[in-house]
């Protein structure tokens, strides 16, 4: 019987996911897998169950964190370029941390149970605006289908960022921001309140 190794493990859960990203989780091959790990294909059963397993294994940790960030309220009144910098290093960090399975969960998880995640995230990112960013806007603009917009757009403007083959990841940090930064409002925001 052979002993399990963390680093076959980890091998193998890197194989995955490049090829669930090349092929989506339907067409993703175990021989693939196994050969992209360096392994053979009945050795991966000795780490996982199956495909199912690993892509658990490769996706919850990537939802843990990003739940956790959307969870993490702004702790202030009005947010500010100081507030929005915070949320850009959550994000930036999750980027590094987490992109090719965030890729994956974006646009390779048809046919599984995380199918639906984009949409609750879209749902999550929309009450958190809703909540915490409008009411620092005009009565007429705190409407619940602005705040549903401005979450698919900043959803969708994350998920270009993170599809984009830029190493470079201080660029990529500072454009994040800028997303945030004119996504929110809050250049032409501060500006206008002299802040």
């Amino acid at each position: 019987m052979q002993i399990p190794k963390e680093e076959v493990r980890q091998a193998i859960l890197q194989a995955a996911e490049q090829e669930i990203l090349q092929e989506g989780y339907k067409n993703c091959s175990m021989r693939r897998i196994a050969a992209g790990a360096g392994v053979s294909p009945g050795n991966i059963y000795a780490y996982f169950s199956g495909k199912e397993e690993i892509l658990d294994c490769i996706l919850r940790p990537a939802i843990a964190r990003i739940k956790q960030v959307l969870a993490t309220g702004l702790h202030t009144e009005q947010p500010s370029g100081a507030t929005l910098r915070q949320v850009n290093e959550q994000v930036a960090k999750i980027f590094k941390s987490y992109r090719r399975p965030f890729l994956i969960i974006a646009y390779r998880a048809e046919g599984t149970a995380y199918e639906g995640v984009m949409r609750q995230l879209s749902r999550e990112i929309s009450d958190r605006v809703y909540r915490e960013l409008l009411p620092a806007f005009p009565p007429e603009m705190q409407k619940p289908l602005l705040a549903d917009m401005l979450a698919e757009a900043v959803l969708h403007g994350l998920l270009r960022a993170f599809r984009s083959p830029t190493g470079d990841e201080a660029e990529l940090e500072s454009i994040l921001e800028s997303f945030l930064e004119l996504m929110c409002g809050m250049k032409a925001q501060e500006r206008s309140t002299g802040v």
